[in-house]
Order: structure tokens, then C-alpha cells, then sequence
């Protein structure tokens, strides 16, 4: 999904998203492999739950490192923390809720906002292309 951003910006010589969408990249291809494995090790359905918040956390962590030391964007550093930070949130909500609540609607919640918020970071990745090719057709 990120590898058409990641090919612009190399050729662009953007480093700046280059190293946003990679680091995304990264995290989305790290979540996808390990998405089985840890189903399978989590029976109990815990670890699933704390492994998506701390790699969520992690992500939101190296991508604020980055953006103080100037090597992303800081709006993007910033508009990805704003669009993520509901993502660990919801997921410990989804744990505390499967094992002490048991509310009806967190499954809804749970299965619509992580959706919402992936596709949502996916277009933050691709903001800087997209100001790129608007600020082009402004000139041209």
C-alpha cells in the first residue's frame, strides 16, 4: 500500500516522508507478520491486545523522535500522532472490555475505528504527494 509513496519520495528526493512512509511501512509489514503467530501463542486473548498497543505506541514514539530531530516533517510527525493515539487507547479498552465488561458494542467499535484509523495513517503518509502534485498544478 505504501510502496508507490516510498518509490515517489525516493525518486523525489523527499527524505523527509521517504522515512515516514518507510517507518510505517515497517510497522504495518512487522504487524503482518507476526499478525498469526501471536493469535495462535494468545489463547487467552491478552497479548494480542498489549503487542497492537505497544507496537502502536512504538510507531507514535520513533515517528516524534524523528519529527523533534528534523528528519520528518513535524506536521506529519504531529497529524500521524493525532490520527494513532486512539489506536493503543482502543485497543486496551478492547482488553479490559473482553475480560472484566463484556460490552456488546466494543466488538463494533473495535472492528470499524481500526480500520478507520489504518487508512487514515496510510493517508498521512501520502499528504506530502499529494501537496506535491497540487503545488505543481498551482504553477503550472
Amino acid at each position: 500500500m505504501l510502496s508507490p509513496a516510498i518509490f515517489v519520495f525516493y525518486l523525489q528526493k523527499d527524505w523527509f516522508a521517504f522515512r515516514f512512509a518507510l517507518i510505517t511501512a515497517c510497522f504495518f509489514l512487522y504487524g503482518t507478520l507476526i499478525h498469526d503467530h501471536l493469535r495462535g501463542f494468545d489463547d487467552i486473548y491478552v497479548w494480542r491486545y498489549v503487542v497492537w498497543a505497544f507496537n502502536d505506541i512504538a510507531w507514535m514514539a520513533v515517528i516524534a523522535y524523528l519529527g523533534i530531530k528534523d528528519k520528518v516533517y513535524l506536521w506529519q510527525s504531529v497529524l500521524g500522532q493525532l490520527v494513532v493515539i486512539m489506536a493503543p487507547i482502543l485497543q486496551l479498552f478492547r482488553l479490559v472490555d473482553r475480560h472484566l465488561w463484556d460490552l456488546s458494542y466494543s466488538t463494533y467499535m473495535y472492528k470499524t475505528l481500526l480500520p478507520l484509523i489504518n487508512i487514515a495513517t496510510v493517508i498521512v503518509c501520502y499528504l506530502p504527494l499529494i501537496y506535491l502534485l497540487t503545488r505543481r498544478a498551482k504553477h503550472a
